[in-house]
């Protein structure tokens, strides 16, 4: 019977692969069964099916045993890569009975999963001579669904693209969040999405607030529309009264567009925008005046300008055939869970804001509109709910750049993006336009979308900090861990070098208390330390073996005693190492490092 069994999880580089990978082992049938002729025919499908995943068609000559390896791991991380995913290593080694597979994962579970999804569906294709991609719908849509929740958020995602290409070491901060960590110890930045450790608290503050966002912009002078919070209906001719028509509505502190309502130009229209707001929102609702102009993001990083997007409205072009909800799905047709090959845009979602908009047109989602005209599909043009960009950096007036970077520094924001609407990108704001609100996290995925080079945009938000810190590993026999702890623990380290020793950790003179759950659990709450700029790690070999390597880099090896390593290991030391030296015992160690 074909089952795919897990044998091991390295989290650092191993014989098999230069980063973290699980391990696992496919039994086969012999080369001649009927089972055999099964697996070879839903190889062949899998690729006709799935060609981008799997490029080459198996060659009917191979061994089952490399048609089936190669079959279940490229689709493997075909599936994993398709939403969200990261992961570049995996491959297989025929045996006798099978194959031995490894796949590279951001949660090992889930990279198991895909294994035997992969088998599951190879397994399917090969019994049924109709398959089509389509067959594999239901599972991928569960299976997608738990990369979803387990796989970095697409604006970490793109952080990774620029910490790959820099050589930056990238680790979850929190596991099973989607904070990550890039750079190790004194030298790392910790990012939520496009925000980072380096944003003020205060600033924060301010942009989770919307009237307290546009109190700071009218202190510091710059424009910003007028507006009232309302709690109830009874107040919402009031506050008409203070914004004139036509006028806006929106939640009290949500984002991404959620419940905001623009040029509403009556009260019937007003009472109904307030009602879809408060859906968000148990707090007040905002109404404000309506500027007239373009929506803008302008981003700012470190306190530069880093770059402005024109964002437009989801909007369909009739053609006098197809409805409007028919061309809706057309326009989602490439807006795929993959964000890469969806190039940053997102489906526009048929909800009751849309429907809103579509009324204020005269229309709904089973209207047929005339050849040629214009349908826009919802009043606010945020990239999250189907908007679109375009790059309008080299236009932007530097009074507007300037009035960016002033915001921003004043928040106290590393990143930041601020909502401007004018009718002329190109104008001072002294001539026109305003100032609407500021996000801590702005979608760096916009700039990618419109254009911008994706290496440029990383490159800046990450800056110099994330890097690398020294660090030693000393290896050491299973036998020696516990009496070198001992000895560890009566020497005087600096207070910003972090030490570690089978579980136990600590910096300088002050021991930590790591949870012992999983591999080096003591040397990655090293690496996390910000008070860390130097790392020594004694291993002994049983745990390397077992694990990996605790990172894919270290400065310097010392192998210490007479060890037991065979080729493929020494093979891993010296690929993962700028040197590698071999004492005789601890103790010369000690003397030639110890302090």
């Amino acid at each position: 019977m074909t089952r795919i069994r897990h044998l091991l999880t390295f989290s650092g580089p191993s014989p098999f692969a230069p980063k973290p990978v699980v391990v696992a082992d496919v039994t086969l049938p012999g080369n001649d069964s009927k089972e055999a002729e099964l697996l070879r025919a839903g190889c062949t499908r899998l690729h006709e099916a799935f060609p981008e995943w799997l490029p080459e068609a198996p060659a009917p000559d191979l061994a089952l045993q490399e048609i089936v390896g190669t079959s279940l791991v490229q689709w493997a991380l075909g599936a994993l890569n398709e939403v969200r995913g990261f992961l570049f290593e995996s491959g297989f080694a025929a045996k006798p009975d099978g194959a031995i597979l490894w796949m590279a994962y951001h949660v090992p579970s889930v990279s198991m999963r895909a294994l035997d999804l992969a088998l599951n569906v190879l397994s399917d294709a090969g019994r049924s001579p109709d398959f089509s991609r389509a067959d594999t719908e239901e599972r991928l849509s569960a299976f997608w669904l738990l990369c979803r929740h387990n796989h970095p958020d697409f604006q970490a995602r793109i952080l990774m693209l620029g910490a790959r290409s820099g050589n930056i070491p990238v680790m979850p901060f929190l596991q099973g969040t989607k904070y990550w960590q890039f750079g190790w110890g004194s030298r790392s930045r910790i990012f939520f999405e496009s925000m980072s450790n380096s944003d003020g608290a205060i600033g924060m503050q301010f942009s989770k607030s919307k009237p307290l966002a546009k109190a700071v912009f009218t202190s510091l002078g710059f424009p910003t529309p007028p507006f009232r919070l309302v709690g109830n209906l009874h107040e919402l001719a009031g506050a008409a009264a203070t914004t004139g028509w036509p006028c806006v509505v929106k939640p009290y502190a949500k984002g991404k567009g959620k419940g905001v309502t623009a040029g509403i130009g009556n009260m019937t229209e007003l009472q109904a925008a307030y009602i879809h707001a408060r859906k968000y929102s148990d707090e007040s609702v905002m109404v404000e005046s309506f500027v007239p102009g373009d929506d803008y993001r302008l981003m700012v990083f470190d306190g530069k300008f880093l770059g402005a997007l024109r964002r437009d409205p989801p909007a369909v072009t009739g053609d006098g055939i197809n409805t409007v909800r028919q061309l809706i799905s057309i326009l989602n047709r490439d807006r795929t869970a993959n964000i890469v090959k969806s190039r940053y845009l997102c489906p526009v979602p048929l909800d009751e804001a849309l429907e809103f908009q579509l009324a204020q047109q005269g229309m709904g989602l089973d209207s047929i509109p005339e050849a040629d005209r214009r349908i826009i599909l919802r009043s606010n043009a945020n990239i999250s709910t189907g908007g679109s960009g375009t790059d309008v950096t080299e236009r932007v007036h530097p009074d507007v750049r300037m009035m960016a970077e002033t915001v921003a520094k004043n928040f106290g924001i590393a990143c930041a993006g601020l909502d401007y609407i004018t009718e002329d990108i190109e104008r001072s704001w002294r001539e026109g336009g305003a100032l609407i609100e500021a996000n801590t996290t702005p979608g760096i995925d916009g700039l990618i979308a419109a254009g911008q080079d994706a290496l440029k945009i990383t490159s800046r938000l990450l800056g110099e900090l994330p890097g690398r810190i020294p660090f030693h590993l000393v290896v050491v026999d299973d036998a020696a861990i516990e009496p070198i702890w001992q000895s560890l623990k009566g020497m005087r380290f600096p207070e910003t070098t972090g030490w570690a020793c089978g579980s136990e950790a600590a910096v300088g003179s002050m021991r930590l208390q790591p949870v012992k759950e999983g591999a080096w659990t003591g040397i990655h709450a090293l690496l996390r330390n910000q008070l860390v700029d130097t790392i020594i790690a004694v291993c002994c070999v049983g745990d390397i073996m077992r694990n990996g390597l605790p990172v894919d880099m270290v400065d310097r090896v010392s192998l210490c005693g007479d060890l037991s390593i065979i080729d493929e290991w020494m093979q891993v030391f010296e690929e993962h190492s700028g040197s590698i030296e071999k004492l005789t015992e601890w103790a010369e160690w000690e003397r030639q490092y110890g302090i």
